[in-house]
């Protein structure tokens, strides 16, 4: 299991991706969450490279990848040129920004167009879910998943599913990693203390 963060995370106990991280611990499924270089200002090569290597250390079995928000953006390069022995089996992408919304410290994430079936290759199935509303998109996540050729959840309410809006620990998430459950209710998270 990889857990890929966005900009300007520095794996916060607050945030739902470290509680996902024990909660997997605590079931004895490896987990690794590594902190990104300069999250205030990624650099594409250096988070691929950081990426690269997380997915050449993963073990044995299934083969599970989360981001959150830029951490999606970062899946999607990485995944346009994976080699297939790094192929995982499932993705959830949580919270990806627009395209638009990359610019300023995010701009070296940028994305062009986006190689559809190398995408699809990259993985056995590969999901987008994010609240209806976003700070970090324009428009439903319907659209912006169907430019990626990938299906989407949409999470009722407003917010990036972080900390700042409330968003706990998320019980969805964990039940969509041990159980593979792609017809779940999925709910935001309880809210963060």
């Amino acid at each position: 299991m990889l857990l890929l963060h966005g900009f300007e995370h520095h794996r916060p106990r607050g945030h739902w991706l470290w509680w996902l991280a024990e909660e997997l611990r605590r079931a004895r499924v490896p987990v690794q969450y590594p902190q990104l270089p300069s999250p205030e200002l990624p650099r594409l090569e250096a988070w691929r490279e950081v990426a690269l290597g997380e997915l050449a250390m993963l073990g044995d079995g299934e083969r599970v990848v989360i981001t959150h928000s830029l951490g999606g953006i970062l899946w999607l390069h990485v995944a346009q040129g994976l080699d297939p022995s790094l192929r995982v089996d499932r993705v959830l992408m949580t919270a990806p920004p627009h395209p638009d919304r990359l610019t300023g410290p995010m701009g070296d994430l940028a994305l062009g167009t986006v190689d559809v079936a190398a995408v699809a290759r990259a993985s056995g199935s590969t999901m987008v879910a994010a609240r209806a509303e976003d700070p970090y998109r324009a428009g439903p996540i319907g659209a912006l998943a169907t430019r990626w050729g990938l299906p989407s959840v949409e999470i009722a309410g407003v917010g990036h599913l972080n900390p700042d809006d409330g968003h706990g620990p998320w019980g969805a998430a964990l039940e969509w990693v041990l159980a593979d459950d792609r017809d779940l209710e999925w709910r935001p998270g309880e809210h963060a203390d």
